[in-house]
């Protein structure tokens, strides 16, 4: 008896794969603008009215040298948008507050197809232990110094996708994702939004762009995004 499996197409495959998710999620958080605290919400409701997610910091390998290099121009080069892998059913674990994290996201934020965001310049970090980087250093420090084109635009995109993974400094669960620089959007590039569920009404009023609760579980969720996608299209 033949009791190999037939062969499936990758789709099929990563529709099996339940840690896999065809989607990106960008979380907000509680934001200081002008010395004063924006709450996550108000800086959702600011992203999805500007249409934009703006690139404010850089989270590379070369952060602490970019922070004390004083080059705004080269710290430009190297800041980002993160999004997480995660599935959507459980978003809420990257939500826990975790001792030496200094992210503090919220129950906030917007949730992009893979495709559209890896379009746009979006890439998986790349994770390495600081001895196997030691080569990249050698990159990195001709930036500091010389004053390139093209090239040094290239360079600084790669480098910024570029994270540590030790024991004590090690991310890589979060699954990240990075665009360098803003990413300009249009509401029908949203799959869906994310906020506590006594504010969906808020703002699938304000927006039209069907949102969950990241506390969810995956059959809520699943019904949420059946029953209120089609009246979103079509309305």
């Amino acid at each position: 008896m033949n009791t190999e499996e037939p062969l499936v197409s990758l789709e099929e495959f990563l529709n099996r794969k339940r840690d896999y998710s065809p989607f990106l999620v960008h979380l907000t958080k509680d934001s200081e603008y002008n010395n004063e605290i924006v709450d996550a919400q108000d800086v959702l409701a600011n992203i999805l009215e500007q249409k934009t997610l703006v690139a404010s910091n850089h989270f590379c390998l070369f952060s602490p040298n970019l922070k004390e290099s004083q080059s705004t121009d080269l710290e430009s080069k190297f800041k980002v948008i993160c999004f997480t892998e995660t599935p959507l059913d459980q978003i809420d674990i990257l939500l826990k507050e975790i001792i030496e994290r200094n992210f503090k996201p919220k129950p906030y934020g917007l949730v992009f197809k893979k495709e559209y965001i890896r379009e746009h310049g979006g890439n998986p970090v790349f994770y390495t232990s600081k001895d196997t980087a030691k080569p990249l250093w050698k990159i990195y420090w001709p930036l500091c110094y010389e004053n390139q084109e093209q090239p040094f635009e290239d360079i600084c995109k790669l480098l910024a996708l570029v994270s540590v993974c030790e024991k004590g400094n090690d991310w890589h669960w979060e699954r990240e994702w990075r665009i360098v620089g803003n990413l300009k959007f249009n509401l029908s590039d949203v799959f869906c939004g994310l906020c506590p569920e006594e504010e969906i009404k808020y703002f699938e009023n304000k927006f039209p762009i069907v949102f969950i609760d990241p506390y969810w579980r995956i059959n809520a969720i699943l019904s949420n995004l059946v029953g209120n996608k089609s009246e979103v299209d079509n309305g």
